[in-house]
């Protein structure tokens, strides 16, 4: 597998009905994803096997999880395998985030 680059905005996307989540690249022991949510759509708190590293880039938002807090762009946040995590976007704007799952 060669060097991918991206730049993100090219691949932001919203949908009114649902978050929309973009798959960037997969790779056997990683997978990164764009997430892009609207105003009022969230994640649902949820676990699941491998740490997840999530990287704010558009707007504001509350993390959903053993910690909640609000989230803005710039803020990198990490759920080790087996925590709780999700996010809601409780802001004007869309939310778009990065999410890396590895493991």
């Amino acid at each position: 597998m060669t060097t991918l680059f991206y730049d993100y905005t090219d691949k932001v996307a919203f949908n009114k009905e649902t978050a929309v989540k973009v798959i960037l690249a997969e790779t056997p022991h990683s997978r990164t994803t764009l997430w892009c949510l609207l105003p009022g759509q969230h994640i649902h708190p949820h676990v699941h096997a491998g740490d997840h590293i999530w990287v704010i880039l558009e707007g504001t938002g509350r993390f959903l999880g053993d910690d909640p807090r609000e989230v803005n762009p710039g803020m990198v946040l990490i759920a080790p395998e087996g925590r709780a995590h999700g996010i809601d976007n409780t802001g004007m704007e869309g939310l778009v985030f990065l999410s890396i799952s590895a493991g």
